[in-house]
């Protein structure tokens, strides 16, 4: 069974660093046979603000999107994604990012 440290932290307070937890689990009787740090891989991910949505000039389902993601000037991003509008906070990788897994 897969269990995240964030999922515990619900039920549970959680002071122990990860390699700690995983010795404390498996002294306990459930063996921990790996841990996982999806968060490892993950560069230049941020949250960005849809400032605006039009739909793009020369194609039917995609949308150019201008998003402020705390720079100087808003980003243009080509979306394809039917439920992204205008308002909405979305998870933005920027150029030379990386999410878990490659």
């Amino acid at each position: 069974m897969l269990v995240s440290k964030e999922w515990l932290n619900e039920f549970i307070k959680i002071d122990a660093g990860i390699e700690e937890l995983a010795e404390k689990i498996t002294r306990s009787g459930i063996e921990v046979d790996s841990i996982t740090d999806y968060s490892k891989d993950i560069k230049k991910l941020v949250v960005g603000h849809v400032v605006s949505k039009e739909k793009h000039p020369e194609a039917d389902k995609l949308n150019i999107c201008k998003v402020d993601v705390g720079e100087e000037e808003h980003v243009q991003i080509v979306c394809g994604a039917p439920n992204v509008d205008e308002g909405q906070h979305v998870i933005v990788v920027k150029v030379g990012g990386r999410l878990p897994g490659g």
